[in-house]
């Protein structure tokens, strides 16, 4: 099991399609992101920016693992883990800007889940 320094979630409304986003994210800076899929998260996008640092956003409804799922909109899962460069707050002013770039509403910080 990964351990982290710091491990945190949020739930976002956006009408922007997964597919958007990246496309807005990617030519926003400063991460690249990729289109994934997987058996366990469905249809996802995610970045690993540096060693230790990992977000992922999923899209409601799918499969979701957690006690703040939605019927609609997004949410962030952010971890960095313990012997990672990376500080949560810094990471944090980053990936809030990148909500601002593809106007996210009703933003709110969730538990995590994985």
């Amino acid at each position: 099991m990964t351990d982290f320094k710091a491990n945190w979630a949020y739930n976002f409304i956006s009408e922007k399609s997964l597919e958007e986003i990246v496309d807005i994210y990617n030519a926003s800076g400063p991460w690249q992101w990729q289109q994934r899929e997987s058996y366990m998260f469905g249809h996802y996008i995610n970045t690993r920016p540096g060693a230790g640092l990992h977000i992922r956003i999923h899209e409601y409804p799918q499969a979701f693992f957690g006690t703040d799922r939605q019927e609609e909109g997004f949410s962030a899962l952010i971890q960095i883990e313990s012997d990672s460069v990376f500080l949560k707050v810094d990471v944090d002013a980053i990936f809030l800007r990148l909500l601002q770039r593809i106007n996210a509403t009703e933003v709110r910080e969730i538990e995590p889940y994985d």
